[in-house]
């Protein structure tokens, strides 16, 4: 029995494409809350936690309670990060910072690097913030700069 030649080439088509469907990857992978809003959209809210203040070159710390604010702005992947506390008096009175805030791993993460101030931050799936910075105090004379971390919680 001969096969037309026609219908041999149909046949090897028609295996040829199967074999390539069965290699197709997933491509419903998810990489954040959501890509549909901007970050600094989806990221905004007040989280309630706790700062851990150390002066640079010493032992000397202090761990008190506070927020940390991410307010969006008008611009894309920009956020306001305000931090205030109480218990510690260069944090009751602060000016918000300008960050750079994106999805990142089903959370996001936020950076700004100004002269000698630093911060970079963390939310995680879990709504939780960890974050670091530094900030220069003026004290009379003296500058003192301070090494922070909060960990918090949206609120």
């Amino acid at each position: 029995m001969i096969i037309p030649r026609c219908l041999l080439f149909y046949i090897l088509y028609f295996i040829f494409s199967m074999m390539l469907a069965s290699c197709a990857k997933d491509d419903d992978v998810h990489y954040g809350p959501s890509f549909e809003t901007p970050a600094q959209q989806d990221a905004q809210g007040t989280f309630q936690g706790t700062f851990v203040r150390v002066q640079v070159g010493t032992a000397d710390s202090l761990v008190a309670t506070g927020t940390l604010t991410i307010t969006a702005t008008d611009t894309l992947n920009r956020a306001r990060i305000t931090y205030a506390s109480g218990e510690m008096e260069e944090l009751a009175k602060t000016t918000p910072i300008a960050a750079n805030i994106a999805h990142a791993d089903q959370g996001f993460m936020f950076y700004n690097k100004s002269g000698d101030n630093a911060l970079i931050g963390r939310i995680s799936a879990a709504n939780a913030l960890s974050a670091s910075f530094t900030k220069a105090v003026r004290t009379g004379r003296k500058t003192v700069r301070y090494n922070y971390t909060f960990e918090g919680h949206r609120q």
